[in-house]
């Protein structure tokens, strides 16, 4: 088993910025101070502070195509220089790498032509990958949008969301204008981007600035929030687990698991195992906790486990290294 090793050494303050980030990855260092109930100053020295020294990082997401999961089996000796490669794709949202079976899973943005040739052409003709499975998303139970693992209350969470994001992700492709495709541009470069500036980037006032991104955040087009990696923020232990269930209970187990706080991300999808899960821990006994007597491991009829070694990219963005 392994347990992973903080990058940065964050404090209770910080981890309270950062998880009001995480919700509302565009809040000012006010809104912030207020809710968390901190000096104006302190909050926003040490949110500027975390933002500089690449502990977090403030970017939009948007969901350009259907979503699929893909393993990639590689020789081992191969797996950085591959996971590096891979990770540069513009469409791939999350790369990581795993203990066996699977060495690496990413999830990809593709059409499903685009998905045949990316699966039967592309990856497999990469030196040292030695096996390609692809399964699209059917339904999402939880993404890293709504991961609020504290240290803030249900309370707090609730005074920094301007917009609940959906469960499931609109693909925008053909839906945006030309303005909101440039106000997306923007930020995914940078999510914190002033609505002054983007405004002036698109010729907008900054209340029709700020009614476009509503719409984009309500319908679920787009997510702006912060990524950090979990470790640095005391969950040191993350798997990849996949989960076979009755056909009939997939829901039901969905919605039990995504109910659990250390799940990061559970979706449904294609395959033997109907359901993958991303979970982050404290350490290897909650993790045994987890997938021995959750509410849901009744009704898991086979499980397969794997520990995350590496991450190259989280919510579209490039790991650090």
């Amino acid at each position: 088993m392994v347990m992973l090793t903080p990058v940065h050494e964050l404090d209770d303050l910080d981890r309270r910025i950062v998880a009001a980030l995480q919700v509302n990855g565009r809040a000012s260092w006010r809104r912030i101070a207020d809710v968390l109930g901190e000096p104006f100053r302190t909050v926003t020295r040490r949110g500027i502070a975390l933002l500089e020294s690449g502990a977090v990082r403030i970017a939009g997401l948007v969901s350009l195509a259907a979503t699929h999961l893909v393993e990639v089996h590689c020789e081992p000796s191969r797996l950085v220089a591959i996971a590096e490669t891979l990770a540069e794709g513009p469409d791939v949202t999350f790369l990581y790498a795993l203990t066996g079976p699977t060495r690496i899973l990413l999830e990809v943005q593709e059409s499903p032509g685009r998905l045949s040739d990316l699966v039967l052409e592309e990856l497999p003709g990469i030196e040292g990958v030695t096996q390609v499975d692809a399964s699209p998303v059917l339904e999402y139970y939880r993404t890293v949008a709504d991961w609020h693992p504290g240290p803030i209350t249900a309370a707090e969470v609730e005074a920094l969301q301007e917009t609940v994001p959906p469960v499931t992700r609109r693909p925008a492709t053909g839906l945006l204008d030309d303005i909101d495709q440039t106000l997306v541009r923007l930020l995914v470069e940078d999510g914190r981007v002033p609505t002054s500036e983007l405004g002036e980037a698109v010729a907008l006032s900054a209340p029709a600035v700020r009614r476009r991104l509503a719409s984009l955040l309500e319908e679920g087009m787009l997510s702006v929030r912060a990524i950090v990696e979990p470790v640095d923020i005391g969950l040191p232990v993350e798997a990849v687990i996949w989960i076979r269930t009755a056909p009939t209970a997939v829901a039901e187990v969905g919605r039990l698991v995504s109910a659990e706080p250390g799940v990061r991300y559970a979706a449904m999808t294609m395959g033997e195992f109907q359901l993958m899960v991303n979970v982050t821990l404290a350490g290897l006994d909650d993790l045994r906790r987890f997938i021995t007597a959750s509410e849901w491991a009744s009704q898991a009829l086979a499980m397969r486990t794997s520990m995350v070694v590496g991450s190259y990219k989280r919510g579209g963005v490039r790991a650090a290294r």
